[in-house]
């Protein structure tokens, strides 16, 4: 997994750091010139190939971050470089149908993204003028499910139960009529997910007709607790926190997203 290539065309200010502690995916470092805000991505390595992003400032000096991608062979007195930015997602008509990692890298080994811009993961909500009050029911076209426990349109549901009870095949379903008859777009997020299960979720649905309508994002079970703890918020819809894969171009065109 490598951070994308947008994000290493970021202006970068001559800021750099040292490595003061590593336990696990949390790595601590010191600035003596300028303490990076929150939500900064620095990069450390031989490579740069390290992806930290700052979570807490310590103190004047001092910021931790956690680490999106393995730390291996990172350790202390290891120069950091500060990026002078956040971390970026790509926006537009093209991720429609596509698959993607933490860092906005296509991982279907389809062609690369064209006709996209790249934005920052964190953004401030939409203003309360804009958030609508009336609650709806979110038809999902599974009678059971819209008669006995009926979901509330930007709303959250959860499904819990054991191996091989149908969770899967369930949230393939709720997709699949998601696309297919309400004619919306679906985000799937695969936080911790097996790749065997995202690579049939990807067949089904492309079998199905329906990934020109969808977007796939994976943090999936091999990768850092930091990536999978992130992805989560690459892939937040529109709707939730303004900054999500559809914002751009697709938010007037997006009638329903159901977001796995």
């Amino acid at each position: 997994m490598k951070p994308n290539r947008e994000m290493e065309k970021i202006p970068r200010l001559s800021n750099s750091g040292v490595v003061v502690s590593v336990r696990g995916s949390v790595v601590d470092v010191r600035f003596d010139r300028h303490l990076p805000p929150i939500y900064t991505v620095l990069r450390a390595g031989s490579e740069k190939q390290i992806v930290i992003e700052v979570l807490a400032q310590l103190d004047a000096c001092h910021v931790r971050g956690i680490a999106l991608t393995p730390t291996q062979g990172l350790a202390r007195g290891m120069a950091v470089e500060d990026t002078a930015g956040p971390l970026q997602a790509p926006v537009g008509r093209g991720i429609l149908s596509r698959m993607f990692d933490v860092f906005g890298n296509v991982i279907d080994r389809e062609a690369a993204l064209a006709d996209v811009q790249w934005r920052s993961v964190h953004r401030a909500p939409p203003p309360l003028a804009r958030r609508s009050t009336k609650s709806e029911v979110f038809e999902t076209g599974i009678k059971i499910i819209d008669v006995l426990m009926p979901l509330e349109r930007g709303g959250k549901a959860g499904l819990f139960g054991g191996a091989g009870v149908g969770k899967t095949v369930l949230l393939t379903e709720m997709i699949n009529n998601m696309v297919g008859q309400h004619e919306g777009v679906s985000i799937f997020c695969g936080i911790g997910e097996r790749c065997r299960e995202g690579e049939e979720l990807y067949r089904d649905m492309s079998a199905a007709g329906v990934l020109r309508n969808m977007v796939m994002v994976f943090g999936q079970m091999n990768e850092p607790p930091g990536a999978r703890f992130r992805v989560g918020h690459v892939a937040q819809p529109t709707r939730v926190n303004g900054q999500g894969l559809t914002e751009h171009e697709l938010h007037a065109e997006i009638r329903d997203t159901a977001q796995g």
